[in-house]
């Protein structure tokens, strides 16, 4: 702007039709300069940002390969999880302790009905005396151990039910009426 300051009037019109020396007096403005400089640092800070970042491409590719393994390894984990979950699940359903009581009344009753058989079968002749007394004595024994088992497993369902429902009947039972 200093360059346009000192200049005539006839010299500023006939710097108006002349595009080149109006073109030359821009660039060589000193703000023109600054930008130009500042633009050029720019683009040089650019590429060196970006010669950093590529510097990075190849351990973000192996990064993010191997958190995508990763992923799948805990997809496959969370569904084996699942499985395993589902397994106890019907395995705990399997031990609750009325199954259990009702597994262990109908094995009891059926070695007693095995154990009736067979000392029907003695009695009838069928079953030599060795035999009778080998399998026999066997399967009382069994049968009297799941019967103590059925009786001692009872007992301690009603002890449980028993402790459980005091403790309901209080929660259910409103305050006494004060007057």
């Amino acid at each position: 702007m200093d360059a346009l300051r000192n200049r005539t009037v006839k010299e500023l019109q006939e710097l108006q039709e002349n595009a080149e020396e109006i073109e030359r007096l821009a660039l060589e403005s000193q703000e023109v300069q600054e930008l130009q400089l500042e633009r050029e640092m720019a683009l040089a800070a650019n590429r060196s940002l970006a010669e950093q970042n590529l510097k990075f491409q190849a351990p973000l590719e192996t990064g993010r390969t191997d958190l995508s393994n990763k992923y799948e390894e805990l997809q496959k984990l969370a569904e084996r999880c699942k499985e395993q979950k589902a397994k106890l699940e019907k395995f705990s359903a399997a031990m609750h302790p009325q199954t259990l009581l009702d597994l262990l009344q109908v094995e009891s009753q059926k070695i007693e009905e095995e154990s009736e058989k067979m000392a029907e079968k003695f009695l009838e002749g069928e079953v030599p005396l060795e035999t009778f007394l080998e399998q026999f004595s066997v399967m009382r024994k069994l049968s009297h151990l799941r019967r103590v088992r059925v009786e001692k497993l009872q007992e301690i369902l009603r002890k449980s039910e028993a402790s459980q429902e005091p403790g309901r009947d209080s929660q259910q039972q409103p305050p006494p009426h004060v007057p």
